[in-house]
């Protein structure tokens, strides 16, 4: 029991220390989104906007939102982390992010039961689409964010180029998708129609190893804690 407690009164703290703003900011995009597309269903969208609404939301917004919560706790309570060694730097941070993204990631997996449930379904895609048409390109983008906001030690900085990337991908899907490399790093190809069935598993497997690599090269810059106190984290 005291033990269970104490988890709480953790949590508890942490959530203060991340504020309301990282977990308002990753679920604004998926409940909005899931409402969205409700009220599409409801008022009788035809399933082509309902399918390309639906896939915006599952494979674009979600994971948008969800990394620039979660490179936002980047450098928070530097005070306190003044006096902390890098692994429990490391564990402090990892469990922020956490308390961002899990719920965030739970409820994008409830958006895409609702969606194809509603018959509002990215075309092409079957029941394994439940997680692999978002979660792959989550992953890689909150990845890249924490890797961005802890390198840069800006969250600010992170938050626009990773809506840079977000853009680019989204504008330029031709010449990605012309391009063997960047192919493999197109977030979008879960509600791509027209991508043969072998580069969409390259592009599943491409994505999260990728953001394996960044979650990997941000904990390595996290070695050295002290860097984050008295930093410029806006």
């Amino acid at each position: 029991m005291d033990v269970n407690r104490s988890t709480w009164a953790r949590l508890r703290l942490e959530l203060r220390v991340i504020g309301i703003a990282p977990p308002v900011t990753a679920l604004a995009a998926t409940l909005g989104g899931a409402i969205l597309v409700i009220v599409m269903h409801a008022t009788g969208a035809d399933a082509e906007h309902l399918d390309l609404a639906a896939g915006a939301v599952l494979a674009g917004f979600a994971p948008f939102g969800t990394a620039v919560a979660a490179s936002s706790i980047v450098g928070r309570d530097s005070g306190a982390e003044l006096v902390m060694t890098s692994t429990v730097y490391r564990r402090v941070l990892s469990l922020r992010v956490g308390l961002v993204v899990v719920p965030a990631a739970l409820v994008t997996l409830l958006d895409a039961v609702v969606f194809r449930a509603l018959n509002a379904w990215p075309a092409g895609q079957g029941t394994d689409g439940y997680v692999l048409v978002w979660a792959p390109p989550m992953l890689w983008l909150v990845a890249l964010a924490m890797l961005i906001a802890i390198g840069l030690r800006s969250p600010g900085a992170a938050s626009g180029l990773i809506g840079g990337i977000w853009l680019a991908e989204y504008l330029m899907r031709r010449d990605i998708l012309d391009n063997t490399v960047l192919r493999a790093q197109y977030m979008f190809m879960g509600v791509d129609t027209k991508v043969p069935a072998h580069e969409w598993t390259v592009n599943r497997i491409a994505l999260p190893a990728v953001g394996i690599v960044a979650v990997i090269a941000a904990g390595l810059l996290l070695g050295r804690p002290e860097r984050f106190v008295g930093s410029d984290t806006a």
